[in-house]
């Protein structure tokens, strides 16, 4: 009776339009009953910590820091040019958060003194015009060859001195007026999108 109950039930199944929907059916069935056996069977638990803060008291200020630490870095400034007292005050900002020791020297006081750049690991140069390093624009790039390393904090103007420095700091070439290009190309490993060409718009307020 059995197989002749098994047999009816074939027979209908065998029958029944909707095959592949319940084949669809009785797998995502499967899936679901597999994600919830695995989940009963998972625990979550969190670590209890505590995150403890410095004390007030104990934090060392950046300035105390590097009190009576030999300065590293030296700061090439010249106050008479526009814009370099905000860009010092800016860089003496960025040194101090960095705990950087600098000593600081400014070319527009006549009775300042150079001094030796052997005990500098690293320069700044903040200033457009570098005709008023004077021969100290050649001293700082023997310096370099010799393993120290410079930066220019502001963008060098066009002037002699930068035409003799210029390919030594990757210039290849510059020229005094101001060059109007129709857009730029970056090479390919740059950045994102590199390899396409972006044209400039230039718009005039006239009327």
């Amino acid at each position: 009776m059995t197989r002749g109950f098994l047999s009816d039930v074939l027979a209908k199944w065998k029958r029944f339009r909707w095959q592949g929907l319940v084949k669809v059916w009785a797998v995502f069935m499967a899936i679901a009953l597999v994600l919830l056996v695995e989940s009963l069977g998972v625990h979550y638990g969190a670590t209890r910590f505590d995150i403890t803060y410095l004390d007030r008291a104990k934090a060392i200020p950046a300035a105390n820091a590097i009190a009576g630490q030999k300065a590293t870095n030296l700061l090439v400034v010249d106050s008479s040019q526009e814009g370099v007292s905000d860009a010092e005050a800016m860089l003496d900002q960025i040194l101090l958060d960095m705990k950087v020791p600098t000593t600081t020297v400014d070319v527009a006081d006549e009775n300042a003194e150079f001094p030796a750049l052997n005990h500098y690991s690293t320069i700044v140069v903040a200033m457009p015009n570098l005709d008023r390093l004077g021969e100290h624009v050649l001293q700082i790039m023997q310096w370099v060859k010799k393993g120290g390393g410079v930066m220019f904090a502001m963008t060098p103007e066009k002037t002699g001195y930068l035409d003799v420095i210029g390919p030594q700091i990757g210039i290849e070439s510059s020229t005094y007026e101001y060059v109007a290009t129709e857009g730029i190309t970056p090479s390919e490993d740059f950045m994102l999108g590199g390899g396409r060409h972006t044209r400039s718009v230039t718009r005039s307020n006239r009327r």
